[in-house]
């Protein structure tokens, strides 16, 4: 027999008629304190609260019949649990109810059903679970297909709450990672896509083993229950980008001798940090210790950020995993700065430039097609919950993203089909990770770049990401779909059977290779290549160029030039010859409508308002009109790219600062090579992104870098979910206010005053 959610209690033993509505009932997490503060629409509801035992054997279900229960007269219910160090509280009341008090909540328990896979004599032991299963879901007016479903065992009614914690944690973070022990396979974090204006569903399916031992029922069997959840308006607080083992410390500085004197204060300070832990913790308790000193730590950095003097002509970063290695930072800080360096950067992060290159030349780099990497920003979302949120109500993030084939909680299985991904689904996403980074950039950080500049496809990326056109997500499907990307230029490559006048059953084995060739070498390519008709240099950059076409005539043109190259077992004619077949088709396919406000500079979005576009087709920057962006990323894709001239000519309109905005950091390696071929111009390439590094380190390491060369940015995103005991504003470092008073630094921390950096208040209110 299996048992339905039932209004009426846990005694009715019977399923849930047809005619009755899907159950409604808010669920809240109990982790955020300000959930019953004075001004929560939760003040002043009386709460029944309804505690486990760690050893109970009680059912899940019986236990939500009896808070449904109580909601059906009225009561709102607190289910909470504690086992070792867990402490886990969830906060039900009626979906009527928190309508009515205007309550986002974090998601609603829409139904669940029980049975004895024993009870089903006649079907083995999976057909019994998804009949129960199919029984919840029906119950919740919800279908198997809309549901993300999650298999666990669980021995307690602890377990079986727990595992419901997280499933609500899951749904309030967007993100499967809180569901990693309910599956085996799940060894990453995973951002839960969905489609647009879908609510996310979750089924938990939960397996008691073997009753009868237990003596709760007559039967030999395993107890399976299903609990159906859908996704809530509310989102789980952000994870701080900053704790303890991840340390940002800026300092602001009128000269060296001012930068030094900080570094000595800090110095002096860390010093005093262990004394003042191991005095004010509790007697042989080591633990205690640690928690104050961690606290002092976050405390510090919350100060360091709020003191930050956006203005001051020089300024360095610290950055570190602990307290002890902030120490050596200091001191490796101190030495540079002793040694007059120009530019000192740590392997952790810690840096500094005596010559900074300002804001004025900040210019934002895109990525052509093929830096995307398996799961890459895969934990970007639980920092910037309501950034995803935001892009998500604009259009389909996961299609952006190709994230069913980018992303899964299998590491291999998430690389395997990223392998697999064709030129357009690559582009795609491609464009998708720059957009999404730019996002964050501009909107987060309130970047403020000055030039704009895309590797190859990169350019599409850039106009889709900086506000220029008006339905950007609209290139999603038509590349998708697109004869160029899938068949012209990659695919069946029918451009080139066309331009080498082949039959339709001669193959075409084509290929490209990345080949080291300087000045010299280049010219010795050129030289040979009329020999080999069906070799293309497409793209030449700083020190390595890439040749493409025929595999054979590749080779061979290789060989007779004694040069070794890398083959990128890539299929694509772009930057060649042949695509000039579909010259006229890349016109008509980028001629898209503008943001109205596009032909306007002065307003246009905060992205792009004083942004010159740079081309790799044009000399100077690119009119904004839909004609002149058409054009100037056909003739991109079509003709040979120069990607060296294309940096020498944006360093003469004025660019310095090359931030690449993306997956990886592919094509500011790139640039970083070019510029030192140069030598005396002076600038900087850096990333914000960098496969097999840690998202949020990649991203901090960037932030420091543009801080040291004074960028203007702001540092509120950084200071949020750090706890401190005043309520001085999170604004600080952006140039809007006024300068930051940096005058109280020295007695905060010194040697003779630990104990002046504020702590944490009780409540852990955040900034």
């Amino acid at each position: 027999m299996v048992n339905g959610a039932e209004p009426s209690g846990p005694d009715s033993g019977s399923g849930p008629s047809s005619d009755i509505g899907a159950l409604r009932i808010a669920v809240l997490l109990g982790d955020e304190a300000d959930l019953l503060s004075a001004s929560s629409p939760l003040a002043g509801l009386e709460w029944v609260h309804l505690s486990l035992e760690h050893q109970s054997h009680e059912p899940l279900t019986q236990l939500l019949d009896r808070a449904a229960e109580l909601l059906s007269q009225g009561k709102p219910v607190v289910l909470s649990a504690k086992g070792g160090d867990e402490n886990l509280r969830l906060y039900l009341l009626d979906g009527l109810t928190a309508a009515k008090r205007r309550l986002h909540v974090h998601c609603y328990l829409a139904g669940w059903a029980s049975g004895m896979d024993c009870e089903f004599e006649a079907e083995g032991e999976v057909e019994a679970r998804e009949k129960i299963q199919a029984s919840a879901l029906a119950r919740a007016k919800r279908s198997a297909a809309q549901a993300q479903l999650h298999n666990s065992v669980a021995n307690t009614l602890w377990d079986e709450f727990a595992a419901l914690y997280r499933a609500v944690q899951a749904l309030a973070r967007r993100s499967l990672a809180p569901l990693a022990a309910l599956d085996a396979t799940a060894t990453k974090p995973c951002y839960w896509f969905s489609r647009q204006h879908q609510a996310r569903v979750l089924c938990l399916n939960l397996k008691r083993p073997n009753l009868k031992r237990l003596n709760l029922t007559a039967n030999t069997g395993n107890a399976v229950q299903s609990v159906v959840l859908t996704q809530g308006s509310r989102l789980a607080a952000p994870r701080p980008l900053l704790d303890e083992s991840r340390l940002f410390i800026p300092l602001g500085g009128s000269n060296i001798a001012e930068l030094q004197t900080h570094l000595a204060d800090l110095s002096a300070w860390l010093d005093a940090l262990n004394s003042k832990a191991e005095a004010e913790a509790e007697p042989d308790t080591a633990a205690n210790a640690l928690q104050l000193k961690s606290q002092l730590l976050k405390s510090l950095v919350a100060k360091s950020l709020r003191d930050y003097d956006p203005w001051a002509p020089l300024a360095l970063v610290l950055m570190a995993q602990s307290g002890t290695a902030l120490a050596q930072e200091v001191l490796a800080m101190q030495a540079a700065l002793a040694a007059d360096a120009v530019q000192f950067k740590t392997p952790a992060g810690s840096c500094f430039c005596a010559r900074p290159l300002g804001d004025a030349g900040l210019t934002l780099v895109y990525p052509g097609v093929g830096t995307v990497y398996a799961n890459m920003f895969s934990d970007l979302s639980e920092y910037f919950p309501d950034l995803y949120a935001m892009l998500e109500r604009e259009g389909d993030l996961g299609a952006m993203l190709q994230a069913a084939s980018l992303y899964h909680g299998d590491p291999e299985t998430a690389a395997a089909n990223t392998a697999r991904m064709s030129l357009s689904q690559q582009a795609i996403a491609g464009v998708g990770a720059s957009y999404l980074f730019t996002q964050l950039l501009t909107r987060e950080f309130k970047l403020r770049p000055r030039f704009a500049l895309g590797y190859s496809m990169g350019e599409a990326a850039m106009w889709a990401s900086l506000g220029v056109w008006q339905a950007p997500h609209q290139l999603i499907e038509a590349t998708e779909n697109s004869s160029i990307f899938n068949r012209a230029i990659s695919g069946e490559l029918t451009a080139v059977r066309r331009a080498w006048q082949l039959r339709d059953d001669e193959p075409i084995i084509w290929n490209s290779f990345l080949v080291r060739a300087d000045a010299a070498g280049l010219d010795q390519l050129r030289a040979a290549l009329p020999a080999f008709p069906r070799a293309y240099l497409a793209i030449t950059q700083g020190d390595s160029c890439v040749l493409a076409g025929c595999e054979t005539s590749c080779r061979a043109l290789l060989a007779h030039l004694g040069k070794r190259g890398i083959a990128a077992n890539r299929v694509t004619a772009m930057h060649t010859p042949p695509a000039m077949a579909v010259h006229g088709e890349l016109l008509d396919f980028y001629t898209l409508a503008l943001n109205q406000t596009a032909l306007e500079p002065e307003a246009l979005e905060p992205e792009a308002a004083g942004i010159d576009f740079i081309s790799a087709a044009e000399a100077g920057p690119v009119s904004i009109d839909s004609q002149s962006i058409a054009r100037s990323i056909a003739d991109t894709f079509c003709g040979p790219l120069d990607f060296g001239a294309l940096i020498h000519r944006a360093h003469d309109l004025g660019a310095r600062l090359f931030l690449e905005v993306g997956a990886d950091r592919q094509t500011s390696t790139l640039i970083d090579k070019i510029l030192k071929q140069d030598g005396s111009r002076p600038a900087l390439a850096l990333a914000g992104n960098a496969k097999g590094a840690d998202t949020a380190t990649s991203l901090l390491k960037c932030l420091a870098q543009l801080i040291s060369h004074r960028v203007s940015l702001s540092l509120a995103p950084l200071l949020a979910g750090l706890a401190q005991g005043t309520s001085q504003s999170t604004s600080s470092g952006t140039r809007s206010g006024t300068r930051a008073d940096t005058s109280n630094y020295r007695t905060a921390f010194s040697t003779q005053n630990p104990a002046a950096a504020p702590t944490p208040s009780a409540e852990g209110e955040p900034l």
